[in-house]
């Protein structure tokens, strides 16, 4: 199979997936495996490296240049229309979407390619939707010869709201992010300092960062000496003045790459208090680095949180219910050291590379003929 795996985006879940899988196909036999990426990401130099034929593109670094390299579209659309002829791939995968890509799918249909999109989200979050965006990737997601979703949650969403066909969409769960970290260490319960919770990832209103403000305080009734670090881009809005009350060491930006790895070291457990949610990259992130979890019970989260063995599900988006959880793993050392374990167990057995690169090799092999 001659595959060319593209995503243009810079920053994010995007680039990332797109790096692990592409290594992941690579090593597969009878693979042959391309890139198309913009030099703008954030992995660029790491994509590179892998040493696969690539396709670069040059998008932009902020929104005043994107503007200006919006007016270099028809341009970009013939010249990738010209490399799509040149190549003849039997498959272009797109491994998130990206605002370009519906100036562009005419021209994979026209090169003879199927096309298969990997879809993160069928409905925009909260605090990020927009009708346009809404429209454009229904339609992407319509056109494709095959869907992945990264959750049934999703799955079920794309068929209600998109009207697709339930055999043209596979599951295949979300990957773990290393983000160049060593194999993780097995983790116990911190000994002679407090222990952390972490809350990492953009922040929108939809991720609870208030349910976890509350659930802080309740907590700090009985550990008076609990810690929380909250990392992420966003606004914080009416959570700051809580935050600095709390004593909370705050990140407010994003994080590059080669930061993440040392903030989720520094975390004793991941607190994820959505109050909607598709799916986290940020679950498996915390999996890769032996990391237990506390989730809310909504959307796909509960089908990443495996209860007594990667972390617990704190039951509907309340403090109460949170700071329960919460409480339940941070005074049990043999709870929280078989959490820490079944992190590393779930990664390598559950959601490594090579088996999801496999599963979407066959979600192309499957895909059904339109």
């Amino acid at each position: 199979m001659k595959l060319l795996l593209w995503h243009w985006g810079r920053r994010g879940g995007g680039p990332m997936y797109t790096y692990e899988m592409a290594r992941a196909l690579a090593k597969l036999p009878g693979m042959e495996v391309h890139l198309s990426l913009s030099r703008q990401s954030e992995l660029w130099p790491s994509s590179r490296d892998i040493g696969l034929p690539c396709w670069p593109v040059d998008t932009y670094s902020g929104a005043f240049s994107a503007l200006g390299a919006s007016l270099l579209l028809p341009s970009l659309r013939g010249s990738f229309a010209a490399y799509l002829r040149r190549e003849r791939f039997g498959w272009v995968c797109c491994t998130m979407t990206h605002l370009w890509n519906t100036f562009m799918l005419r021209k994979v249909r026209e090169s003879g390619s199927r096309y298969l999109l990997v879809l993160h989200d069928a409905l925009l979050h909260p605090g990020e939707r927009n009708p346009l965006r809404a429209r454009l990737l229904k339609n992407e997601a319509r056109r494709a010869d095959a869907v992945v979703t990264l959750s049934d949650h999703v799955r079920r969403q794309a068929v209600e709201a998109f009207g697709l066909e339930p055999g043209h969409i596979r599951v295949i769960p979300h990957g773990p992010f290393f983000y160049g970290a060593p194999k993780a260490a097995p983790r116990t319960l911190p000994q002679g300092r407090p222990f952390r919770l972490l809350f990492f990832g953009r922040i929108l209103p939809y991720k609870g960062l208030g349910l976890l403000v509350e659930a802080m305080r309740l907590l700090r009734e009985d550990f008076p000496d609990l810690e929380l670090i909250v990392a992420g881009q966003g606004r914080l809005g009416p959570n700051q003045e809580a935050l600095r009350q709390l004593g909370a060491k705050v990140i407010n930006r994003w994080l590059e790459a080669g930061e993440v790895s040392r903030l989720i070291e520094k975390g004793d457990l991941l607190v994820a208090p959505y109050t909607s949610a598709s799916q986290s990259g940020v679950l498996p992130l915390a999996y890769a680095h032996g990391l237990p979890v506390v989730a809310t019970r909504v959307g796909g989260l509960q089908e990443q949180v495996i209860p007594g063995k990667t972390g617990l599900l704190s039951g509907p988006p309340d403090p109460m219910s949170l700071a329960r959880a919460v409480a339940k793993i941070m005074t049990d050392p043999v709870l929280y050291a078989r959490l820490s374990a079944g992190t590393r167990d779930y990664v390598a057995n559950s959601v490594a590379w090579p088996s999801l690169a496999r599963q979407l090799v066959a979600a192309m092999d499957q895909a059904p003929c339109r």
